[in-house]
């Protein structure tokens, strides 16, 4: 498909020369030589036949093409460099002749692949097909395809031509996903900075300030009503939480930095094998932090954060 000896475009249609047509071409202006120098009435005639051939393969394919409408359904949301699968229909809307050897090719931009283009040998007329196809996507963001090709090499195989139509995909790619350390289970509290921060103890009561209490654990507003130190006293809860934090701007510039991709990677690793675990988990930027959450549905909201983070900055 891809041995091609010359691209002529037209509009929304391109037409490819394959080694086979090259070598029709040849043997065409060949004959057609033959024929003029010898003045053999049977070249003339086998030259006209050759002629007719690339005449009813342009009309042949063009007819294949004719009044056929593709639709295709995937997922809301895929993980970067992983697969989904989408489903194509293809319906031909003409009354009288059916279409032959169709290929659906998606714009070749990057954004996204697919493993194996779905191929119809044969399309009836007035019939849908159905054929799913496996889908990756190869950069996070929104990823909206409003057009796709059709492609066939019917009937002689001389060039392979492309035609494009309208397609509707709507979807959000999310960040790639990579194996992560994960903090242990029974981690304790850690200052400082760092991409985690453990939320494993909540606030039970406030006591009287007893000796061998930490001065960090001291309520200050308790205490300046009572005239007494007052202290904060927690209980630790079965499952930990965790704040993943991510920086989007380095500090004092307010563009983006250029390991944002590595960084929103890290995060969302982070944050799918903790709540995978079991534990909840928040994300702060500079600008906002989120509730915590285990849940799916939690889950898939932090991932269109990170999905969109830094996409629209210049």
């Amino acid at each position: 498909m891809n041995n091609f000896i010359y691209t002529l475009s037209l509009h929304n249609r391109t037409l490819s020369l394959t080694r086979e047509g090259l070598g029709f071409i040849v043997l065409l202006f060949g004959v057609g030589l033959g024929a003029i120098n010898t003045g053999n009435n049977l070249l003339y005639l086998v030259l006209a036949m050759c002629c007719s051939f690339i005449a009813v393969s342009g009309v042949l394919s063009e007819l294949s093409f004719k009044k056929l409408s593709v639709e295709a359904n995937g997922p809301a949301h895929i993980y970067c460099n992983e697969t989904g699968t989408l489903d194509f229909k293809i319906t031909n809307n003409k009354v009288w002749a059916p279409s032959f050897s169709i290929r659906i090719l998606l714009p070749s931009d990057g954004r996204c692949s697919l493993e194996q283009p779905p191929y119809f040998f044969f399309i009836p007329t007035g019939v849908t097909l159905e054929k799913s196809a496996l889908f990756s996507g190869n950069k996070r963001g929104p990823l909206q395809i409003t057009s796709c090709r059709l492609a066939t090499s019917f009937p002689f195989g001389f060039y392979y031509k492309t035609k494009t139509i309208p397609l509707s995909i709507d979807m959000v790619i999310f960040p790639a996903l990579h194996p992560v350390q994960l903090p242990p289970k029974n981690e304790s509290r850690q200052e400082g900075e760092g991409k985690l921060q453990t939320r494993g103890e909540e606030l039970y009561t406030v006591r009287e300030f007893r000796p061998g209490d930490s001065l960090s654990s001291v309520h200050w507003k308790s205490s300046a009503k009572t005239g007494n130190l007052r202290v904060k006293e927690f209980q630790s809860t079965n499952e930990q939480s965790y704040t993943v934090f991510l920086n989007v701007k380095e500090p004092g510039s307010n563009k983006t930095v250029e390991v944002l991709e590595e960084r929103v990677s890290k995060a969302a690793s982070l944050i799918y094998h903790l709540i995978e675990r079991g534990n909840e988990v928040s994300l702060k930027t500079e600008e906002m932090q989120t509730d915590f959450g285990k849940s799916e549905s939690h889950l898939e909201e932090l991932m269109y954060i990170l999905a969109f983070i830094g996409i629209n900055e210049d």
